[in-house]
């Protein structure tokens, strides 16, 4: 049916494409030899004989139109349902509604299954976060226990050291005062031993000043620079970089120490450099025991913060600090009594 149906199609649109040939064959002729030109057609001729150019142009369109209505007719003309294919989309139709009971069926189940786990993962969920909250309620009553005990420890730590300190210097004292009335009584009897008189004097001047090393180790000592103190305060500020530092809205060594050196070196007389050096000196002094002498010999030892003072090694930082102190001495800038001993270098470490 369906190659008869092309057949007779392929023959009407060749019939059409003859007659749309013939049509545009005699509009040639027309335009060269004129409306007056008389045609024997080819095919038709031993019907129409004769025929002038422009009624065999008009019966060549006719006939173009007519074969063209054909074709379209035939083209376009609803076809009798096949019954294979009509049983074929039956039983597609009843596979789709079977399938698609299928898969409602599983996502109704698929439906199920997530309500239930989502009930089952509230309740797991629900018993985690309690379980939390107790955990949580339990740390915090031990950290808070550990705290009171920690501070409690911290303070019998605290007056213990204190009263070993008071017992040490109190007991230090009497034998020094016990020292003191012996070599009075033995100056007094015996006038001809001035010479180990000397000798013991210096002996006891010697302890005395262990003595006072000893306290001054025991008892904190106090830093030569405050943060509040004038910036002038800082060897090597004098009255002309105060006010201009104070031109800068900087009044006070705290302040100095936590300015950009950028800025002071940009805004001021001295370097960037000049400028570090100055806040190096300044947090050196804030050191308990480390005064600007001490600071400037840490400066040159490549020691120019708190923190870098901390992290020193004592033996290594004594060694230098040592020969710097030994120039120093010689220049003039200290005396032999301002000369660090490795017990001053160690409470800078400690005390830093």
């Amino acid at each position: 049916m369906a190659v008869k149906r092309g057949i007779i199609v392929w023959a009407s649109a060749f019939a059409t494409f003859l007659a749309v040939l013939s049509s545009f064959g005699v509009a040639v002729m027309l335009m060269n030899q004129g409306a007056d030109t008389i045609v024997n057609p080819y095919v038709l001729g031993s019907i129409f004989r004769n025929l002038s150019a422009a009624s065999y142009l008009w019966m060549c369109v006719t006939t173009t139109f007519i074969f063209l209505g054909i074709t379209c007719i035939i083209v376009y003309r609803k076809q009798p349902p096949n019954p294979e294919m009509v049983k074929m989309f039956l039983k597609v139709g009843g596979n789709l509604a079977a399938l698609r009971k299928a898969q409602e069926a599983s996502i109704t189940e698929v439906a199920s299954q997530i309500e239930y786990g989502t009930k089952v993962n509230q309740k797991i969920f629900s018993k985690v976060n309690s379980d939390l909250e107790a955990n949580n309620k339990e740390t915090l009553a031990l950290l808070e226990s550990q705290g009171k005990t920690i501070k409690k420890a911290r303070l019998d730590m605290i007056s213990t050291i204190e009263k070993k300190t008071d017992e040490t210097g109190e007991k230090l004292s009497a034998d020094l005062k016990k020292q003191e009335s012996v070599m009075v009584g033995v100056k007094r009897l015996n006038e001809e031993g001035a010479t180990a008189l000397k000798k013991q004097q210096a002996e006891l001047d010697d302890i005395k000043l262990r003595l006072e090393r000893i306290e001054g180790n025991m008892v904190p000592t106090q830093a030569q620079l405050k943060s509040v103190a004038n910036p002038e305060d800082i060897k090597g500020i004098g009255p002309s970089l105060g006010k201009e530092l104070r031109g800068l809205g900087i009044n006070s060594v705290g302040e100095f120490l936590t300015t950009d050196p950028v800025i002071i070196g940009e805004k001021t007389r001295v370097s960037q450099e000049m400028a570090e050096n100055l806040q190096s000196m300044g947090q050196l002094m804030m050191v308990p025991g480390v005064d600007s002498n001490d600071a400037e010999i840490l400066i040159e030892a490549g020691v120019k913060s708190r923190k870098a003072l901390a992290d020193q090694d004592l033996i290594q930082l004594s060694r230098k600090v040592g020969e710097i102190a030994k120039i120093h001495v010689e220049q003039g800038k200290i005396s032999k009594d301002e000369y660090p001993t490795i017990e001053e270098v160690s409470s800078w470490i400690k005390r830093a």
